[in-house]
Order: structure tokens, then C-alpha cells, then sequence
């Protein structure tokens, strides 16, 4: 079978876990990972295998650039301390625990190849965890913390990854060197990504095409990570440095359908590269499994056993010191930010479940080294990374919904009333602006009184439910209000159906309209208060 039919038969595939994740309550994630081992097992497959360096440049930057800029800058920098102690020094102590783990296991293997496994499979991700924990109501901090972690830990593991294969490749290793090296590249990745971001920007302001200004932030993406690569600085670290900045003035640019389109787009191609990369890997294993012929089942079951306990026992190891002990030593910490529950530290700990940046990592390995000999161990690498991701992601993914019932954790009600206070500002900001067009004149009284009615009557619900009573009888009324306005919006759409079926009017006039209403749905669906 050729391989874009085979590549689209697959996606076709992968659309299907759209549909049964929510049915079955698990994590897109998590049935990905095992629709690749479906596919391993199927005969007569093509052996489809992207050049590494190709999976690097393809797959990274839109993960990096599109994790960068959904993140919260604000809340970031307000939990950055916690954020570094999992994002870099867990990063770190994960890597070299699990290159010891396998040196024990394999006497002689060099140091650095143990670097490479480690970084492949120290970087969390957050998607599946957040899925979960955003959906069963945790604490806002806790959903914080493991979407900066997510973020930061991707660059700081890839880093150490990319250090280690020039250790393998060059047969060198000066840790003097590298510690200098690690941070010129780190702060030049910095800098490229902001002076990337500018250019950026500066090109979106000057764009009117909606479909431009998209595609722009794509070319954004793969700029940042081209342009520091070639200046030899981190392109990683570029990439989520103008992810950053993007997210941090996008939302104060452009138009609301540019906004709506971008974040459909976004998350239309993140879907297809985690669909293409789970793929990857499910025609690569068998090919891998062929490959490690030498090596007893038992000998495998026990490496893939001891890295995964160590992946995920090294985090409880780590997460717990790291979050009281510094609070023990300092008084001021202690009072500033008080320790959490060990509950919440616990589930913090749980959730370490690798994902995609872990398996593009393992497909873009080096195939040989520059003499033309084979990478060391890459087939044992890549199937000892692939049973860390099934490991973190199953049995963390599953069990969490019941671990987190078991210990009683609950989400606060700070994301609510936070989110009650921006709307009154913003209410009333529309008010004192129909006061100043009033004034002018600049537009006929009566649509301006029955914006001024709709508008008081919201802030007067809003206002209602920032009270400590739980929420008021008007905002059961307006949640039906909204209900209805979605029924009518209903018929609406078939009417118009039946004018376009009808031949009555063009698609395009149907389409136009069609798309007003949807907009108009998808804001009544969405206002939560």
C-alpha cells in the first residue's frame, strides 16, 4: 500500500479516538498509544520511517511554540519557583538516575547513551494529566504547575538529550565545556526567540489577510527553531521563548475570527502530529522488537520494568523534599506560601506521564554515527522509552480519577470568583463606554437603553454571585435564558437549511449566516457565568 494512503487511512484511524475518549473517559493520549500497539501487530504493513533529524524539525516546534503560547504568563511567574525545581532540577535528577538505572543493568554502556535514554523519558507531559485533573475540578495551582512544568522541561530535557548525542557522536564529553556551552545556547535561544517574536509581531500588524496572519504564526514556530539553530544556539528554547511572546500580545491583536480560526488551526495540527508520531512508532516497533532478537525476553521485561519504576519513583523522590524542605529552611517561604497538603503533593507526584515530546524524541535518534558505525543501543533506546510512555501514561491516566476521589482533593473556588470579577470589570467598563456614547450622541437611544438594560441586568447577576451565599436564583434564569436563545438558534440554522435545500438562496449567503449563528452558539455555550 502506498504510504499516503496508508498515512491517511491511519489519520482516519486516530480520528476515531476524538469520539470514544470522551465516551470511555480516557485521554486522547492514552488510546493513541494504543492504537500504535494495534498497528504493530498488524502483517504486511510498509515500513514507514522519517529521516530523525526530519522528525525533529517537523514535530518540535509547533508542540514547543504551541505549548508556549497557551500558557499563562501571569500565573507562570507566579509559581516559577516550584516550576524550576520540576522543570530543570527534576529534569536533571531524572536523567542521571536513569542512566545509572542502566548502567547497572548493563555494565560498560557509556554514560552518555544512558543520557540519551534519560532525557528521552524525564520531560512530562501535561495534556493527559490536565485532560484529567481540569475535568474532575483540582486546584487551579496544581493544573498551573504541571502546564509550566510541561513547558520548561521539554527545553531543558531536549537540551540535555542533544548534549549527550554530541557526546556519542564526538566520542568527547567536557563537562566544564558543556556547563559554558549550556548556557551561552540556552540565553542566545532566549534572545532569538524574543527577537523572533518581535519580527513576528510586527509582520501580524501588518497582515490583514486572516488566513496570512495564521500561517505567519506557524512560520513563527519553525523561524524561531531554524534561526537558532543555525547560529548555533538552542533552537528549543528559541522556539518557546517567541511562543511566549506570541501569547503574550496575540490575544491584543487582530480580530476575533483571526483568534478563532488560529486556535482551531493550532489545535487541528497538534492533533495530527500526535496522531502521526503514535503512528510512526506503531510501524517502527516491530522492526525495533526485530532488532532486539538478541536479547531474552526476560533480560527485556526486566530493563523496561527497572526504568519505568525508576521514571516514576525518582518524581516521588524528588516532588516531596522539593516542596517542604525548602519551606523547613525558610520561615518567610513558609509564610508567604504555605505547604500544601501532602494530598495535593501526592497527586502532583502521580502525574508524570510522558507523551509526545518523549516519542519524537526516540524517532529522530541518529540512525548511525559520523564513521558509519550504528548509534549505540538505539533500538533498545526507542523500545525502552516507548514502555516508559505506556507505563506513565496508562496506569497514572487510569487510576487518577479514583485517586483523586480517594483523597478528597476538590478544586477551590478561586478560578470561579476570579473569573466572576474580570466579567464585572469588564461589564462595566461597556457601561461607562454607552455613558461616554450617550453623552456624544453617537448613536440612536433605543438600541443603546436595551444594551444598557442587558448589561445591568448581568452585572447585577454577576455581582449577586460574588456574594458568599451560593449562587443566586438570576443566574439559574439566565443559564435558561441561554438555553433557550441555543434552541432558537437551532431552528434558526433549519431554516435556513431548508431555504439552501430549497434552492431558495446560495450557499454562500447559507454559509455566511450559518457561521453568525454558530458564533453566536459557540459564545452562549461557552459563558460559564
Amino acid at each position: 500500500m502506498p504510504v499516503l494512503e496508508t498515512a491517511l487511512i491511519l489519520l482516519s484511524l486516530a480520528t476515531l479516538t476524538v469520539v470514544l475518549a470522551p465516551r470511555l473517559k480516557i485521554p486522547i493520549e492514552v488510546l493513541l498509544l494504543l492504537g500504535s500497539l494495534v498497528i504493530s501487530e498488524i502483517p504486511g504493513l510498509p515500513p514507514i520511517a522519517l529521516k530523525p533529524d526530519i522528525v525533529f524539525l517537523l514535530f518540535m516546534p509547533p508542540i514547543l511554540f504551541a505549548a508556549a503560547y497557551f500558557t499563562s504568563w501571569r500565573d507562570f511567574k507566579a509559581n516559577k519557583r516550584p516550576i524550576s525545581l520540576l522543570a530543570v532540577g527534576l529534569i536533571a535528577f531524572t536523567s542521571a538516575a536513569v542512566a545509572a538505572a542502566l548502567r547497572l543493568l548493563i555494565p560498560g554502556i557509556p554514560w552518555s547513551v544512558g543520557f540519551v535514554l534519560g532525557a528521552m523519558v524525564s520531560p512530562p507531559d501535561a495534556s493527559a494529566a490536565t485532560a484529567i485533573t481540569r475535568k474532575l475540578g483540582v486546584p487551579r495551582r496544581l493544573v498551573t504547575i504541571l502546564e509550566g512544568e510541561s513547558l520548561v522541561n521539554d527545553a531543558s530535557a531536549l537540551v540535555i538529550y542533544r548534549f549527550a548525542i554530541a557526546a556519542i557522536m564526538t566520542g568527547t564529553f567536557s563537562p566544564g565545556t558543556a556547563m559554558l556551552r549550556f548556557v551561552w545556547i540556552g540565553a542566545g535561544g532566549v534572545g532569538v526567540g524574543w527577537l523572533t517574536g518581535i519580527l513576528g509581531i510586527f509582520l501580524y500588524k501588518r497582515i490583514e489577510d486572516s488566513t496570512a496572519q495564521i500561517l505567519l504564526s506557524f512560520l513563527t514556530a519553525f523561524g524561531a527553531y531554524l534561526f537558532g539553530e543555525a547560529i548555533g544556539v538552542s533552537g528549543i528554547i528559541a522556539t518557546v521563548a517567541a511562543g511566549l511572546y506570541f501569547g503574550r500580545w496575540i490575544p491584543a491583536q487582530g480580530t476575533a475570527e483571526v483568534r478563532l480560526s488560529a486556535k482551531a488551526s493550532w489545535e487541528l495540527v497538534l492533533f495530527v502530529i500526535n496522531a502521526f508520531v503514535f503512528t510512526l512508532m506503531g510501524f517502527q516497533l516491530p522492526i525495533i522488537l526485530r532488532d532486539l532478537s538478541g536479547y531474552s525476553h526476560e533480560t527485556l521485561l526486566l530493563e523496561a520494568l527497572v526504568v519505568s519504576a525508576t521514571v516514576i519513583g525518582v518524581r516521588f523522590v524528588w516532588v516531596f523534599p522539593a516542596t517542604y524542605v525548602p519551606r523547613w529552611l525558610s520561615p518567610s517561604l513558609r509564610k508567604r506560601d504555605p505547604s500544601p497538603s501532602w494530598r495535593v503533593v501526592s497527586i502532583l507526584s502521580w502525574t508524570g506521564m510522558r507523551g509526545i515530546v518523549s516519542l519524537a524524541a526516540a524517532l529522530a535518534l541518529p540512525q548511525v554515527l559520523p564513521d558509519g558505525r550504528p548509534f549505540p543501543y538505539r533500538d533498545l533506546l526507542v523500545f525502552l522509552t516507548y514502555v516508559v510512555i505506556l507505563a506513565t501514561l496508562l496506569f497514572p491516566a487510569l487510576s487518577l480519577p479514583w485517586l483523586l476521589r480517594r483523597l478528597g482533593i476538590q478544586a477551590g473556588d478561586e478560578s470561579q470568583r476570579e473569573e466572576t470579577l474580570a466579567r464585572v470589570q469588564a461589564v462595566k467598563a461597556a457601561l461607562n463606554a454607552l455613558d461616554a456614547l450617550h453623552r456624544r450622541e453617537a448613536y440612536p437611544s433605543q438600541p443603546m437603553e436595551e444594551l444598557r438594560r442587558r448589561y445591568e441586568r448581568r452585572l447585577q447577576i454577576l455581582e449577586a454571585n460574588l456574594q458568599e451565599q451560593a449562587f443566586s436564583p438570576l443566574f439559574d434564569e439566565d443559564q435558561q435564558r441561554r438555553r433557550l436563545m441555543r434552541e432558537l438558534l437551532h431552528h434558526e440554522r433549519q431554516a435556513l437549511l431548508e431555504l439552501r435545500d430549497g434552492n431558495r438562496i446560495h450557499n454562500e449567503v447559507f454559509t455566511q449566516i450559518v457561521r453568525e449563528l454558530d458564533i453566536e452558539d459557540l459564545r452562549l455555550r461557552s459563558q460559564r457565568l
